[in-house]
């Protein structure tokens, strides 16, 4: 089956990276930081466990597992989130929200300026357009079997799996996640104790696990200043049952 393209960006490249990561020796991948699922997207046929404290991305989750495809096809393109019909639910206002700007963290009202010039350069997917819609569409038939859990990384279940642990980093940038304050001495310890193959992703300097150099090449991500910056990852791994 092949990958998925991202239903929105949600501040990070990581489905891009995801071919670079090693590939998951389970048949169950457990992304206990859900985000966007940069991981999961490029192995939709895989069991997939989602995980995700902030409670907007959660429900936009449980909506695209769930919703129909007719449905997703009859929310008409909008540059404004407010001028969607109020049959809408909330899932899929979130969804259109992030369209309107998939690189911040929270789902936007509007079109961003930026997303206007890319849009008029050519980019059909710019914003909740037809493009964007037919994008999502065409996708929802292949997570109808994901899960996903509304809560915090502990409340994960403790299995055998490929789990793709990526929290916010624990650096500046890592700050501009809604929930970025964690305990990185107990997540270090509680990724120890999962069982099956391990990957846990960090930026260059984090000690709270023995980091290796992942990939020669950066990650690009949006900045605080909004910016784009180069940031070079790092990654611990473990296989144990």
């Amino acid at each position: 089956m092949r990958p998925m393209r991202p239903f929105w960006r949600y501040y990070g490249g990581k489905w891009r990276a995801a071919p670079l990561y090693p590939a998951p020796l389970y048949n169950t991948i457990v992304e206990p930081f859900a985000g966007s699922a940069g991981y999961s997207m490029r192995y939709p046929n895989y069991r997939v466990i989602l995980v995700e404290k902030y409670p907007v991305i959660a429900e936009m989750w449980r909506y695209l597992i769930n919703v129909r495809v007719s449905e997703v096809m009859r929310i008409p393109c909008v540059d404004h989130v407010d001028e969607l019909p109020s049959w809408v639910p909330q899932g899929g206002r979130y969804l259109v929200g992030f369209c309107m700007n998939d690189a911040n963290v929270r789902p936007s009202k509007s079109l961003s300026i930026g997303k206007r010039r890319y849009r008029e350069l050519g980019h059909p997917t710019e914003g909740w357009t037809e493009a964007r819609r037919a994008r999502v569409a065409s996708q929802l038939n292949q997570i109808g079997h994901w899960e996903i859990i509304e809560g915090d990384y502990t409340d994960a279940p403790d299995i055998v799996a490929t789990w793709f642990v990526d929290p916010p980093y624990n650096n500046r940038h890592g700050a501009c996640y809604v929930h970025h304050d964690l305990n990185y001495e107990d997540l270090g310890e509680w990724c120890q104790t999962r069982r099956g193959q391990t990957l846990v992703c960090e930026n260059e300097g984090a000690t709270w696990l023995p980091f290796n150099p992942f990939d020669s090449r950066a990650t690009t991500t949006t900045g605080l200043n909004g910016k784009d910056k180069r940031l070079r990852e790092v990654l611990w791994q473990r296989h144990t049952l």
